[in-house]
C-alpha cells in the first residue's frame, strides 16, 4: 500500500488544486484502489494493477469518474494529468471500465481503444501523443 502513496499524494494535489478544495480529498485502500471521499464535485475509483488482466499489465484503470459540472474539460484535463503521472509511476496504460455511453464516446474521441465493447484502453505513450498534438 505504501507504494502507491505518492500516487494519491500528486492525485489529491491535483484534485485540490484544481477544484480549491483545502482538505485532503483522496484516499488509498488496502486493495490499491484510490478514490474521492464524498463531495459533491467530484466522484474517482481509480484501480491501481500492475498484473493483466482483462487490462493490459501496468495500468491505471479509471472504474469511475464524474464531476459534477460536466462537458467544460475537466474529463480531459484529468486524463492529461493522469497520462503524465502513469509514466512517472511505470504504468504503460490507462483503462477506462464498464463504460456508459457517454463515457465510450469520450474513450473514442481520445483514441482509447475497446477491449471487449465496454471496457477501454490506450498507452499513457499514445495519450501524451495526442495531448502534444493538440
Amino acid at each position: 500500500m505504501i507504494e502507491y502513496e505518492e500516487l494519491r499524494n500528486d492525485i489529491d494535489r491535483y484534485l485540490m488544486e484544481r477544484f480549491k478544495y483545502r482538505k485532503s480529498l483522496v484516499c488509498l485502500t488496502i486493495d490499491n484502489v484510490i478514490a474521492t471521499r464524498r463531495n459533491s464535485r467530484i466522484d474517482l475509483y481509480l484501480r491501481v494493477r500492475k498484473v493483466e488482466s482483462l487490462f493490459p499489465p501496468d495500468c491505471l484503470i479509471i472504474a469511475r469518474l464524474s464531476f459534477r459540472k460536466e462537458r467544460i474539460g475537466h474529463g480531459t484535463h484529468f486524463i492529461r494529468f493522469l497520462a503524465g503521472i502513469a509514466r512517472k509511476y511505470g504504468f504503460n496504460h490507462i483503462g477506462i471500465e464498464c463504460t456508459n455511453i457517454k463515457s465510450s464516446t469520450f474513450a473514442k474521441k481520445l483514441g482509447f481503444y475497446s477491449i471487449d465493447g465496454e471496457n477501454y484502453a490506450i498507452s499513457a505513450n499514445s495519450l501524451i501523443d495526442y495531448f502534444s498534438i493538440e
